[in-house]
């Protein structure tokens, strides 16, 4: 993540404000893991030994207050969310613990949406 863009989120957050854009960088922060996991989980799935559906539904878990946030605040298709995800510039992705406050802040509803 470059300097001025990470300053500039770090104003937001601590604001308590979200924005639509950060929203989508911690959502495609795990978009690689959950494809990898979810490749895992079907080629091992009738071997009897898969501890990739489990992360996998973890992974999913943890990422779906973001998805619900840009369809409820923002009134966004699953389509329009994904289409996004996909032209997500790498270098605007937050780092863990900024997604983890995010993720916090959405489950105790003290943020703003702009």
């Amino acid at each position: 993540m470059n300097r001025s863009y990470r300053l500039k989120m770090e104003q937001l957050l601590s604001e308590h404000k979200i924005t639509k854009e950060l929203l989508i960088s911690c959502i495609a922060k795990s978009e690689k893991k959950v494809s990898e996991l979810a490749y895992k989980e079907k080629q091992y799935r009738n071997i009897g030994y898969n501890n990739f559906k489990q992360d996998l539904d973890n992974l999913i878990q943890y990422r779906q207050p973001f998805f619900d946030v840009l369809k409820d605040g923002y009134h966004m298709t699953l389509e329009e969310i994904k289409n996004i995800i996909s032209a997500t510039d790498a270098n605007k992705i937050p780092t863990k613990k900024v997604t983890d406050q995010i993720r916090e802040m959405i489950e105790t509803w003290d943020y703003t949406l702009i």
